[in-house]
């Protein structure tokens, strides 16, 4: 990992020990809501003692008060002393203006209050180039905001293949990034789509384009929402007015799972009486008509 020499003198004031770190500086008693939140949700989740959650509850993390470092380093005010985090899966941009850029994003992040920390494995570590140690972790800001998913959505980091399970968030993020760089397509908001389109909507587990989840919707300029996760809108396609991607395979959100309709008004379709559609099995291909009835679909 590189770091600039500027950087150092901070660095140096933000050594601290790192072991042990995995646990609330307060009981979880003192711990507040976030808001009316006990679990932060995020695009790609978050590892936290080597294993993957999404959401994640409040309730685990280490609540600190904490300063910019760097453009993907903050220092936390522990009650032993500082302690210097380096941001999982995040590698600080080259080009200048965009490390001062996020380092003064993740400073109106700050300002908010104490941030929520969670160590990605226990006494997981980094060691910077000038042989500084840091922890390696999730940053939340007291509102629920994702430090590393908030720099990769603005363009102010770039997300690399990091230490302690990293490999495990690392194709999320390149999406996120891939995401945030593709233009939306303007939609045009007409109430149905094509009457070729076989169903009002077809769940394809596995797409032809990367195996993952493809949701086609009739609507034109639809949001699809899967299991709180909202696809990445492509535009027409088969015949149907919309095109969703997703970041897993259909078999990845398990049976009998939650699909919400935005249409391009900004109003959620009603399935009946229902705002949401019920998939049975998320490994099957399904075509699901307006008031929300699944049938399987044979290609």
């Amino acid at each position: 990992m590189r770091i600039k020499a500027s950087w150092r003198l901070v660095l140096a004031l933000a050594v601290a020990s790192i072991s042990g770190c995995t646990k609330p500086d307060s009981g979880e008693e003192d711990l507040p809501d976030v808001g009316n939140l006990k679990q932060f949700r995020t695009s790609c989740g978050t590892i936290f003692e080597g294993e993957e959650e999404n959401p994640i509850e409040v309730k685990g993390a280490t609540r600190a008060a904490a300063t910019v470092a760097g453009p993907n380093l903050l220092s936390l005010a522990l009650k032993r002393g500082p302690m210097l985090v380096k941001l999982h899966g995040v590698e600080a941009p080259e080009d200048s203006q965009a490390r001062s850029a996020a380092q003064e994003w993740m400073r109106s992040l700050v300002a908010e209050g104490e941030v929520y920390f969670y160590i990605a494995e226990p006494d997981c570590t980094a060691v910077l180039d000038d042989g500084t140690q840091g922890a390696v972790g999730a940053v939340f800001s007291a509102k629920g905001r994702s430090f590393s998913e908030g720099l990769l959505k603005k363009g102010l980091g770039v997300p690399r293949t990091d230490v302690c399970q990293g490999s495990k968030l690392a194709s999320c993020y390149r999406a996120l990034v891939e995401q945030a760089a593709t233009p939306t397509p303007v939609a045009t908001p007409v109430p149905n789509g094509p009457a070729t389109a076989r169903g009002f909507i077809l769940w394809k587990p596995v797409s032809d384009k990367d195996g993952r989840l493809a949701v086609h919707s009739e609507p034109y300029g639809t949001r699809v929402i899967v299991k709180g996760e909202t696809g990445r809108n492509e535009g027409g396609g088969n015949g149907y007015g919309s095109l969703a991607r997703f970041r897993s395979s259909g078999c990845g959100y398990g049976r009998n799972v939650r699909l919400e309709l935005v249409l391009s008004d900004g109003s959620k379709h009603k399935f009946g009486n229902q705002e949401f559609a019920t998939i049975p099995d998320g490994c099957q291909r399904w075509t699901v008509d307006p008031k929300g009835k699944a049938a399987i679909n044979i290609k």
